[in-house]
This record gives structure tokens, C-alpha cells and sequence, in this order.
């Protein structure tokens, strides 16, 4: 999933320079629903918001990257708990053992102790590079809601 939204970012920055983009398919969609609404009612604002519009055909036509971003922050958020999962058992075992015999191996101690360190590099493997590609998203994707901002205003910086 994380590889899946990446790629589909760095395609849609790719495709935004061209005629038919995504980007442009929004500005064109915003900018006819503003000419609609002024020639309607002039002066008005019983119109929703442009950026509730922009918002909502973002995640109309980009969804399979919001779906992306949503499965990588629940990896980011589970990972740890996982992680902390694992290192509750692992001391689990490890006063299990400890209750179950007077003198215990260090090597049976060991044994609960390296699961509960196991889980825990594992939680935070899983949640560091899920919470680290759905920033990337994140702001790869507001970048692009600024463009789009930028675009519909008629405002131009140079890149």
C-alpha cells in the first residue's frame, strides 16, 4: 500500500503538467461551479466553500492515495501497539518462569526477554517507515491542493 500510494503521487505530479491532468480536471471543475454560481446568483455565498470543493474532488479523483495514506497511518498507529503487545508477553513468560521455579536458567529468563525486544524493534520497523511515506503523502498532496489554490486564482509563482 505504501509503495502502491507513492507511486500513484509521483504519477500525478507527473501527469498536473500536462493538459488533461487531474489538477486541471479540478480548477476546471471549481472554476465552471464558481461561473455557475455568480451567474446564477450574483453576489451570493448559499455556494459551498472552494476549498470544501477542492477537498471533495481531491479525494474524489485521487482516493486510491487517501486510501493509501489511511492503511499507512493505521500501520503507524497499530505498529507500536503491537511492538508494546509482544513486550507484555515477553515479560509475561519471563515472570512466569521466574514464579514457577526457585532458581531459574538465565537462559529460560532469556528466552521472554528477547521476544519482548523482538516485538518491539518489529512494532517500531512497521509504524517508522508507514508514518514516515504517509507524511511524504501528505504533503506531496497538500502541495498539490496549493497548486490548485494557486491555479484557480490566477496566481503564478515561479518554480
Amino acid at each position: 500500500m505504501a509503495i502502491r500510494g507513492t507511486v500513484l503521487v509521483i504519477l500525478v505530479k507527473r501527469q498536473s503538467r500536462s493538459e488533461q491532468s487531474i489538477t486541471q480536471d479540478i480548477i476546471n471543475t471549481v472554476k465552471s461551479n464558481e461561473q455557475k454560481v455568480e451567474q446564477n446568483a450574483p453576489g451570493s455565498d448559499t455556494c459551498p466553500s472552494r476549498e470544501l470543493i477542492i477537498n471533495t474532488l481531491m479525494q474524489v479523483q485521487l482516493k486510491g492515495i487517501y486510501s493509501s495514506m489511511y492503511f499507512l497511518k493505521l500501520c503507524a498507529a497499530v505498529g507500536p501497539l503491537l511492538g508494546l503487545l509482544g513486550t507484555v508477553l515477553g515479560m509475561v513468560d519471563v515472570f512466569s518462569t521466574l514464579s514457577e521455579r526457585s532458581m531459574p536458567d538465565p537462559s529460560m529468563l532469556a528466552g521472554g526477554i528477547w521476544e519482548a525486544l523482538l516485538t518491539t524493534v518489529m512494532g517500531l520497523t512497521l509504524a517508522i517507515p508507514a508514518l514516515i511515506v504517509h507524511y511524504y503523502l501528505l504533503m506531496s498532496l497538500r502541495g498539490l491542493r496549493n497548486q490548485i489554490n494557486l491555479a484557480i486564482s490566477n496566481i503564478h509563482i515561479p518554480k
